[in-house]
């Protein structure tokens, strides 16, 4: 018969071996044990001090005149800080000005800077504080983490803080005062909407012009209407309530080299669109039609109901009349005739041919485009009459 096969013996306990622990910690401090330390690297002077290549980072949120100063001032004192300090080499300057710090998306030379840094032609960035940096706790933990992780790392001196990324153990520090200011940022967010949805209920609206075709702003604030460019949002309005499609009334303008409001020869469908369904041209004024859900992105987005709007009637002299306005918008709803599957060209009994006495079109003659070659020839002949009479 097989013997049986021996088990193994019991080991200590984990009380046993917790006191056998216990005991070495207590002989190692007790006595003496010879220990060679090698001392680390980066704990000894180089013979040769390092000349740090410095640059400097300064923004400034908005582009308004009184910020201008303060941008100026930021560059202009780092430049000479950075020059005057010894073991430093300025390598420049780089700024944001008109620029929200709630994201790094539209900051360019930001992004520059870091390039700089990757490309290993930067060893440390200043700057005043964490908001001047980044107001996002998520992009500023980021980019100091990148930065750190270079070969060499790169640094970032917040001045006002004190602190440096390449101290040991400020992570923690670090992430509390990026958090801060970015509540900081939400908190002047919140405070700037609520500041404007009062001004809305107290009937102060905004409306700007400067892309307001038939509008301008006097020294006051207030509206008028200018003549010349009033008559084509009128031709627009007019042409559409007969039939004409938006693509082909922005076809026209442009064939007629009437300029859109921003100064470009070629009108895009979208601009008619937008004329058409401005409530401004009636008089009217909607204010919050957009809206910004993350004030981190900044992402607009159109008002469908997400938040009030608020509506201001005959806030200024209009253009096209309410009720004129009213059928184009609820022709502008019927998709089926937006989709021109409801037109039905008819032939063209009596020609009424206009021509456009003042403004921007002045000598244009109104026309259908959907009129046929007999048509245009009726209209050519009338011309020609008309032309012959004047000159008699």
């Amino acid at each position: 018969m097989k013997g049986k096969k021996k088990g193994k013996t019991a080991g200590p306990s984990k009380q046993e071996r917790k006191d056998a622990v216990r005991k070495k910690v207590q002989e190692a401090f007790s006595g003496e044990v010879k220990v060679e330390i090698i001392p680390a690297t980066y704990d000894l002077e180089p013979e040769v001090p390092r000349v740090l290549r410095v640059a400097a980072y300064c923004r400034v949120s908005t582009d308004q005149a009184s910020q201008t100063g303060s941008y100026e001032l930021q560059v202009q004192y780092y430049e000479n800080y950075i020059q005057n300090h010894p073991g430093w080499e300025y390598v420049g300057t780089f700024a944001d000005e008109g620029i929200s710090g709630t994201s790094v998306a539209k900051r360019k030379q930001f992004k520059e800077m870091i390039e700089a840094c990757k490309e290993g032609r930067i060893d440390l960035i200043i700057t005043k504080d964490i908001r001047r940096f980044a107001r996002n706790t998520l992009d500023c933990l980021s980019y100091i983490r990148q930065l750190k992780k270079l070969d060499p790392p790169v640094g970032i001196l917040f001045e006002d803080e004190h602190l440096n990324t390449l101290d040991r153990g400020i992570d923690a520090m670090l992430a509390l005062l990026s958090s801060v200011a970015q509540g900081e940022s939400e908190n002047k967010s919140e405070a700037i909407k609520w500041s404007y949805k009062r001004r809305f209920a107290k009937g102060m609206t905004l409306a700007p012009t400067w892309a307001l075709l038939g509008y301008d702003t006097d020294e006051k604030g207030n509206m008028f209407i200018v003549p010349d460019e009033a008559d084509t949002v009128r031709f627009i309005y007019a042409n559409y309530l007969d039939g004409v499609s938006v693509k082909e009334i922005a076809a026209m303008l442009t064939a007629a080299q009437v300029p859109t409001v921003k100064g470009l020869e070629v009108w895009p469908v979208g601009s008619v669109y937008n004329i058409l369904r401005n409530e401004k041209y009636c008089g009217d004024v909607i204010n919050q039609k957009t809206v910004t859900p993350d004030f981190l992105d900044h992402k607009v987005v159109k008002n469908r109901g997400q938040e009030r709007k608020y509506i201001v009637r005959d806030h200024h002299p209009a253009i096209i009349e309410r009720s004129d306005w009213d059928k184009v918008q609820a022709m502008l709803s019927d998709r089926s005739r937006r989709r021109g599957r409801t037109r039905k060209d008819k032939p063209i009994e009596r020609l009424a041919i206009t021509t456009i006495k003042r403004g921007r079109l002045k000598g244009f003659v109104v026309l259908d485009p959907h009129w046929s070659r007999k048509d245009w020839t009726k209209v050519l002949s009338a011309l020609n009459i008309q032309s012959e009479e004047k000159e008699n």
